[in-house]
């Protein structure tokens, strides 16, 4: 079973918080923690939207972080997962993780996958922008491993905003491992998906405070731990 800490931007821009985070999702039974990286400019221009330009430029973290949060992984004994949101991004990454995760508004994005792809590692794809005939068209097309993340791209969501039946679905259609990318608050949803449904990634938002931008779809260090040790049937 792999569990995910989504540090994501968590951190508020600061190396010793994302540090300290990893450090304290290892105590949370997670198996592996996951950031975000990005280049600003092409982030909002890919977007054409600038209204949260300053916040993400703040949030974003700084290329010289990226080995020492891979450092801090390895030490701790947890997979070190990042989510670029570009080829520049990409290839900055790469020599630093097993897998790569793609956010569900670039899985639309065929070409940007292919290029992925050339890195020569596994991708774990979330679900939430893509319908069947676009996944159909990635797995006819892709040569390297593929895991996919069943969500709903709201946030926060509820689990009401959840078909979990397409955890099943998704894997027997494309015979691969599937789990769950859940927004939504607590650990209900995440917990059902495991134990009813038989998924096999759980990614969940993690936070060691308030003041974080996520902080509505994320887990506290607490509820995190609980949510880890019920799937793990400790």
């Amino acid at each position: 079973m792999d569990i995910i800490a989504e540090i994501g931007l968590n951190h508020d821009g600061n190396l010793n918080k994302a540090i300290d985070m990893i450090r304290i999702a290892k105590e949370c039974n997670c198996s592996t923690v996951k950031f975000q990286y990005y280049l600003i400019d092409i982030l909002c221009a890919d977007r054409n939207d600038y209204t949260a330009y300053d916040l993400l430029k703040r949030l974003c973290p700084k290329p010289q972080w990226i080995p020492i949060l891979a450092d801090e992984c390895e030490r701790q004994g947890l997979e070190f997962l990042i989510t670029p949101f570009c080829r520049y991004s990409a290839e900055a990454i790469y020599p630093y993780v097993k897998r790569i995760k793609v956010a569900s508004p670039e899985v639309a994005n065929l070409r940007y996958l292919e290029f992925l792809s050339t890195l020569g590692k596994h991708l774990v794809l979330s679900t939430g922008k893509v319908n069947d005939e676009q996944l159909d068209r990635i797995f006819d097309t892709l040569k390297v491993p593929i895991s996919l993340l069943y969500c709903v791209s709201k946030y926060p969501s509820f689990p009401s905003d959840y078909n979990l039946s397409e955890i099943s679905r998704l894997r027997d259609r494309y015979k691969c491992k599937v789990g769950i990318s859940c927004h939504c608050a607590g650990i209900r949803n995440a917990i059902d998906a495991v134990k009813l449904h038989g998924a096999e990634i759980v990614e969940k938002h993690f936070k060691i405070d308030e003041n974080c931008v996520d902080a509505a779809v994320s887990l506290n260090p607490g509820e995190f731990a609980k949510m880890a040790n019920i799937i793990k049937g400790i």
